[in-house]
């Protein structure tokens, strides 16, 4: 399987480098050609461009709830769909409440989606052929999420680069620096785009083949729509003065990258097997 991605995987890191080179040159220039916080369309994406990160323990925690035989994996599966739901509670309720509520109403908020969506996986029916896909597709979910997370969350600490947003209140644009240079812990997160790499989650339809043999024929779709998606979001960000195009295009490589190393592992130790299986 990954051997029929390896056409869109070249592509997509042949864009990435094009975009860090062309960094280099233009990060600044850019950010300030295209400035503008109150563009109605980039603040929805500010809201909800990470939404792909954020849903997947919430789906995943129910697939596996009600997929797994095993009460210690169901366990489990309700613990991921109540801590992950609570995390996307939290992270709505950042956008529309101060900070002395936002974490109150944000957890039960969530705990409400959590609930409503184990709720709804009563209704799903699951064909006993498609269960062990899903349930191996859920944790591989639920895994790259967590590596996506910690790899942003690392490198942010590390690279301590300031945000235009917060250039545009100093004197000059003398805090401003290089991508490819890091500053180390100072407070300042701006490379690489947490919420470009958010988005890039939605490259996880890539794995929907492993599941779905119809799938097969429509890899194009399962890499072409995450790819506008991811993009709409990392112009957005630009606009919003929150990142540079060094940044986005980090942060989407990063979102990428943990997806493609899930393909190939499933690759190597699932769909194989399967289809060797199929064969005999």
């Amino acid at each position: 399987m990954i051997k029929k991605y390896k056409g869109y995987i070249i592509v997509f890191y042949l864009l990435t480098v094009a975009a860090l080179v062309a960094a280099c040159f233009v990060d600044l220039r850019l950010d300030i050609a295209l400035n503008n916080p109150e563009s109605l369309f980039s603040r929805w994406f500010e809201m909800s461009g990470e939404m792909p990160c954020r849903l997947i323990g919430t789906v995943a925690g129910t697939l596996i709830f009600y997929i797994a035989e095993k009460s210690a994996l169901k366990l489990l599966g309700a613990v991921i769909n109540m801590g992950s739901s609570a995390y996307l509670g939290y992270h709505i309720a950042s956008y529309f409440f101060k900070p002395d509520i936002k974490i109150v109403f944000g957890v039960i908020f969530g705990i409400g989606i959590g609930l409503t969506a184990l709720y709804i996986g009563k209704f799903i029916h699951i064909s006993e052929e498609m269960k062990k896909p899903l349930l191996i597709l859920s944790f591989a979910g639920v895994i790259v999420m967590f590596v996506q997370l910690g790899s942003i969350e690392i490198i942010k600490m590390l690279w301590g680069r300031v945000r235009f947003r917060d250039l545009l209140k100093m004197p000059n644009y003398d805090g401003f620096t290089q991508w490819y240079h890091p500053n180390g812990y100072n407070g300042n997160r701006s490379f690489p785009s947490g919420h470009t790499a958010g988005a890039a989650m939605s490259y996880l339809m890539m794995l929907l083949p492993f599941a779905y043999e119809k799938w097969e024929k429509k890899k194009i779709i399962c890499f072409a729509l995450p790819l506008v998606y991811t993009s709409i979001v990392a112009y957005t960000r630009l606009v919003m003065g929150a990142h540079y195009l060094s940044d986005v295009a980090m942060g989407g490589a990063i979102g990428f990258t943990t997806v493609i190393i899930a393909v190939a592992v499933l690759d190597k130790k699932f769909f194989n097997i399967k289809k060797t299986t199929q064969q005999s």
